[in-house]
Formats: C-alpha cells, structure tokens, sequence
C-alpha cells in the first residue's frame, strides 16, 4: 500500500474510534499484552456480503476499559453494530491494510 492511499483510507475514516487511536496514539491507554508488549486496536479483516472490512480485536468495554477480543468473530460481531471497521472492496485490499496501516507512524506524523 502506498503512503498516500494509506493517508487518503485514514483521513476518510478519521471519525471511526480505532483510527483515532491510530492517529494520535499518545492520547489513548494501550493494553498491555504482557512480555513488554503493549497495543491499543491489533487488526483483523472478515468478508461479508461482497466487502471487506478491516476492524480492531482490542475494543473498549462497557467499563470503558480497552479488552483484546482473542476470538476476531466475536470482536467482529461488535464493530458490525457499531461500524467501527473500515470497509474495502478486495480481500487484498483490506489484507494489505490490516499488515500495513502503523506505516502511518514511521512516516512521521
């Protein structure tokens, strides 16, 4: 994925709460994964319907709490209520953006 698709996907969905995280990821709590790691959305991607749709498996709860969803079906279930995943007409697409989309933070933004 080149730096400026990927700068076009993050600014059209800039509204949507794991971009946000994307984003600006000094503003937002990271959950820790344990062995140092720490993360704050980790990505997905399912097809439905024809689409793609790239989504986070570390949600916030009802706690308001960030939780890693290890099962990406039922984290899935969760953003398809909420449409906090970002939709792409390819599987290739929505992989290529799934692997690459912390590029935005090299690229010095």
């Amino acid at each position: 994925m080149e730096d400026d698709r990927l700068m076009e996907i993050l600014a059209l969905n800039k509204d949507k709460s794991f971009v946000q995280r994307i984003l600006k990821p000094k503003d937002y709590p990271s959950l820790d994964l344990g062995g140092g790691k720490t993360a704050s959305h980790k990505m997905s991607w399912a097809e439905s319907e024809g689409k793609y749709h790239v989504f986070p498996t570390i949600l916030y709860g009802p706690d308001k709490q960030l939780h890693q969803y290890k099962d990406w079906k039922k984290a899935y279930e969760a953003v398809k209520e909420t449409g906090n995943f970002i939709e792409f007409d390819t599987p290739e697409e929505a992989d290529d953006f799934s692997k690459n989309y912390k590029r935005y933070w090299k690229m010095g933004k």
